[in-house]
This record gives C-alpha cells, sequence and structure tokens, in this order.
C-alpha cells in the first residue's frame, strides 16, 4: 500500500490534524455507551458521531462559542455549550431515554370507517413503497469520515502475538471523503453520476499493522469467511460499503438475505411491531424482524429491527444482523442511519463488518454431501482420509437435520472403495419427513439439510472443522459530517477509482473554509 509521509500531510491538510475536545457519550440508566449518537455543531451545522464505545471528539478551536446537539433514536436530545466545559481529558454525557410506548396503532379503512391495528409487516410494506417520496432523487453530496480496520474476536491474536494487552484495532485506515450521489433513480454504483472524491487518507501507525491481515479473501487457504459471499465488483473499500446500503440500492442486489430490498426483504422475513420510539420528539415504529428459515436456509438466522416514521413512513434506521449454525457472533451485520433535512431523508451514517478467519485453510472439513434415492442413504465426502476408529459412538457424531427436525440416524458405513467417504442410512420415519417427492422439482431443497458431523478426526489425527486460526472482524464506516443539497457533480475532476483500494486514489486539496475532522477510534476506558 502506498506510504504517506506526515510532512505532508503537515504542508497540505493543517486542518485535519488539530487538538480535539474528548467525550463520552452513555445512557443515564444503564452507564453504557450509545453506539453511534449523531453530534452536530449547531451553528454550521456540522458534526461527527459517536463511536461504538460512544467516544467523539470536537476539534477545540469551536469551544469559545461552539453549541453541539447530541441525539440517537429513542433518547431525549441533548445540547451543551462548549464554552462551558471545564478542561477535562474526558466529558461524559449522559443521554436520558424516552418514555417509549406501544400506543394504539390504528389504521382507517374507507369503506366502514372502522379502525384496525397496523401490522408490523404492513408499516415495511408502505415504508419500501414511500422510498422514492422519502429520499433525495436530485443531485447532492455528503462529506463524512470514512475508516476501516480489523478486531480481534477473543484473545487469539493477542497470545499468537505476545501482546501484554488487549487488541482493539488493527489497520486502521481513516479518510475525509465526499461522496456525489446523483439521487435515488441511479444506479449508485455503475452511474457515471455517482463518484467520489478523496480529501484525505491516513494509514494510522498509531495502530497495529498486520500485511497478513489485508490479503484479499480467497474462501479456501488464507483468509476466508464461511458461507459469506464476497462480492467481486472491485477492489474499493468504499464500494463495498455502498453496496450493502440496502435502502439506497433497494431495488439492487445488496447483502444476503435482504437481497433487492423492494423484492425480497418482506418476502424473506417476519415482522413484528414493538413500540414507538422517539427520534428529536418525531414517533418512530419499532419493529423487529428475523428471517423465514424456508426462505433462507436453514443453516442461517437473520436479526434485526427497523426504525419507521409513524408520519410518513420514511426509514430512519436498519440494524441486519445474520448468524451462522448457531454461532454466538454474526457472520455480518449491517447499520444504516438516515436523518431528515427539511422534507427528505439524508444519510446519517453507514457501518458494516464482517467476520473472517485467516490461516491455512486446508483443514480437514466434509467435501460434499449427496442422497442416493434407491439407497435412502447419504453419501458424505471429506477432503482428507478418515481415520475410521474415530466415528465411533455414531449416536454422538453425526446428527443430520432435515427443517430442523432431527433424522434418525440407523448407520455410518466407510467405503471400501473410497477412504474418504461415508454412508449413512437413516430409518424409514426419517425418509418420510423428507419430502422426497418436491426433491427434483424444489431449487432449494438441498438447503433444506444441516449436517453436525463432530469429533471425528482424519488419518493425521485432526479433528473435523478444527482450524487454528486468527478469528477477527472486518469493519467499514462512514459517517457523515455535513450535507449539501442539490449539489451537483464537479467538472474536471480525478474522482476515486471505484476498482481499485483507496489507498490507490489521488487526494484532492479542499479548498474550503469549512473544517471536517478526523474521529480516530479511542481505546475504551472505565467509567
Amino acid at each position: 500500500m502506498k506510504k504517506i509521509t506526515f510532512l505532508f500531510f503537515l504542508t497540505s491538510f493543517v486542518n485535519f490534524s488539530q487538538e480535539k475536545i474528548s467525550f463520552k457519550v452513555l445512557d443515564k440508566q444503564t452507564k453504557k455507551p450509545v453506539v453511534y449518537a449523531t453530534v452536530m455543531l449547531k451553528k454550521i451545522k456540522r458534526g461527527t458521531h459517536a463511536d461504538v464505545n460512544g467516544k467523539f471528539q470536537i476539534p477545540i478551536k469551536y469551544k469559545s462559542n461552539g453549541i453541539i446537539r447530541i441525539s440517537s433514536i429513542g433518547y431525549k436530545t441533548k445540547e451543551i455549550k462548549l464554552s462551558a466545559l471545564k478542561n477535562k481529558k474526558e466529558h461524559i454525557v449522559y443521554l436520558t431515554v424516552y418514555n417509549n410506548s406501544l400506543n394504539e396503532v390504528v389504521i382507517s379503512t374507507s369503506i366502514k370507517k372502522r379502525k384496525k391495528k397496523l401490522l408490523g409487516v404492513q408499516i415495511v410494506r408502505k415504508a419500501i413503497e414511500n422510498i422514492l417520496n422519502n429520499y433525495p432523487t436530485e443531485p447532492h453530496s455528503y462529506i463524512g469520515y470514512y475508516r476501516d480496520y480489523q478486531q480481534p474476536v477473543g484473545d487469539s491474536y493477542q497470545k499468537k502475538n505476545n501482546y501484554k494487552e488487549k487488541i482493539d484495532y488493527i489497520n486502521v485506515n481513516e479518510a475525509i471523503i465526499e461522496t456525489f450521489d446523483n439521487g435515488f433513480k441511479t444506479d449508485k454504483l455503475k452511474s457515471k453520476k455517482n463518484q467520489s472524491l478523496l480529501y484525505n487518507y491516513i494509514e494510522n501507525d498509531k495502530f497495529i499493522k498486520d500485511s497478513t491481515l489485508t490479503i484479499p479473501y480467497d474462501n479456501a487457504d488464507k483468509k476466508f469467511s464461511e458461507s459469506v459471499y464476497i462480492s467481486p465488483l472491485g477492489g474499493n473499500e468504499l464500494n463495498i460499503l455502498s453496496l450493502t446500503n440496502t435502502i439506497r440500492n433497494y431495488n439492487k442486489m445488496s447483502f444476503s438475505f435482504s437481497n433487492t430490498f423492494n423484492k425480497h426483504f418482506i418476502r424473506n422475513h417476519k415482522f413484528k411491531l414493538k413500540k414507538i420510539i422517539y427520534s428529536d420528539k418525531s414517533p418512530l415504529y419499532e419493529v423487529t424482524f428475523n428471517s423465514i428459515k424456508g426462505k433462507t436456509s436453514y443453516e442461517y438466522a437473520a436479526y434485526g429491527t427497523i426504525y419507521i416514521s409513524k408520519q410518513d413512513f420514511a426509514i430512519h434506521k436498519l440494524n441486519y444482523n445474520l448468524y451462522y449454525r448457531f454461532k454466538k457472533n454474526p457472520q455480518y451485520s449491517v447499520t444504516i442511519a438516515y436523518k431528515p433535512i427539511k422534507d427528505k431523508m439524508y444519510l446519517n451514517y453507514i457501518t458494516f463488518n464482517n467476520f473472517f478467519e485467516a490461516t491455512n485453510g486446508n483443514y480437514f472439513k466434509i467435501d460434499k454431501t449427496t442422497f442416493n434415492k434407491k439407497n435412502k442413504t447419504f453419501k458424505v465426502s471429506f477432503n482428507r482420509p478418515i481415520n475410521l476408529r474415530s466415528i465411533t459412538p455414531i449416536r454422538s457424531k453425526f446428527k443430520i437435520y432435515y427443517k430442523n427436525q432431527k433424522l434418525k440416524i440407523k448407520d455410518v458405513q466407510a467405503s471400501i472403495e473410497n477412504s474418504r467417504t461415508l454412508t449413512i442410512h437413516i430409518d424409514k420415519e426419517s425418509i418420510e419427513k423428507m419430502d422426497l417427492n418436491n426433491s427434483d422439482t424444489d431449487s432449494n431443497y438441498a438447503n433444506n439439510f444441516v449436517f453436525d458431523i463432530t469429533n471425528i478426526k482424519d488419518i493425521g489425527g485432526f479433528k473435523i472443522n478444527e482450524r487454528a486460526s486468527l478469528k477477527l472482524n472486518q469493519y467499514r464506516e462512514f459517517f457523515v459530517q455535513e450535507v449539501f443539497e442539490h449539489k451537483l457533480l464537479p467538472v474536471q475532476k480525478e474522482f476515486v477509482n471505484k476498482s481499485l483500494p483507496l489507498s490507490k486514489s489521488k487526494v484532492t486539496d479542499l479548498k474550503l473554509e469549512n473544517d471536517y475532522w478526523i474521529n480516530t477510534p479511542l481505546k475504551s476506558s472505565k467509567n
């Protein structure tokens, strides 16, 4: 990656490096961080956001006359005069929860004027139908703070490298970016009128740099994310983040299992209206959802929450989390937040993180599974020869599920011809559960099965699915600092190359009196 010297930034971008006032936003009752709280400087309508630890910074130049508004969905907005603050290393700000409740939510029918409860799925459907009414279809732009980084899961990375302290951030890259959007009726990724300018880019050397974790995903030997599809649309980190904005790309493929938002989101999930919640005194429906197993396969489970305006059905926030095989940590999480400006909704922030592992991917695992209709048996092939002494006891080591129903296994036999293959026999009642009549016509039939095989070994003594790996989350985040309504794409500018990493893009000089700042992630601390 391109090495950028400190001297370059010192001479060209003085405003990006300055003394700042530090804050931490906490829930007044629970004392937990208010994640991604929005912070706005009132007079100039520009701001920043708290990070996952509730922390943010404001340049000290605003202390004399600046007033910040701190807001978050579900909390009462708080204003602070910066001039009234005493000199402290970190200022704690407490937000109070609104007294939210689920009042009677009704709609009126035109025939009998009879009131009915509005269901969660109806609210979401109305929100999707009103996207083009609630979001800008005219050109506009956002200037914001972008960052990507990696965060270890557990302590495997810490132990491997003999670090004494917990490692919070690895390979931190930061930027100030202006992204130009020609409106919701255009293709965000493909349209030539949707571009970005890079005003600053830093490979932050205050954090650990590990080149072994920045290699491309191969999902085989070195870097992989189990059952997560890595888009081939290019090497641009900002592109990948933009792709996951399923609201902006409502009529295009985004991520599984939101897929094409206006076609598949309702089809793939069940919804429940939880309560009315407030954002700056505006009532929002809080609707939770979970994936329908028959639609998304039985190996996955998705959960999330969507916040929709009670007044115009505009989506203020969407949080989506996908889990694989009952794992505690999600395979990926997406949070998208929009905020109202006049009569339209503009991007506030978007974060996307996916779980991945980095190691030698050549571990002992299932290679392929097939079902023999004639013999009514499963054939399970592995990538390595099996230690046959390790396959017993069968009852505890072999489990097969069809639509979450456990099938009864009668016997497991080794193949005489192939040392990598086992044949699994199931009983008659289990076969009847499998609805074999639809197996040829249903293209998703194979997704109904889950093979849970544990503790068997290969001839080298390695257990199935056991790999000495580093487990991490990859984060990409963009926090809008200022919105420009009706701003056209400038001419004769060298825009970010959508198919190359940001580090390969040209940095454009930002000749504005406005000041945008890097909000470098800070280490968590005790209250």
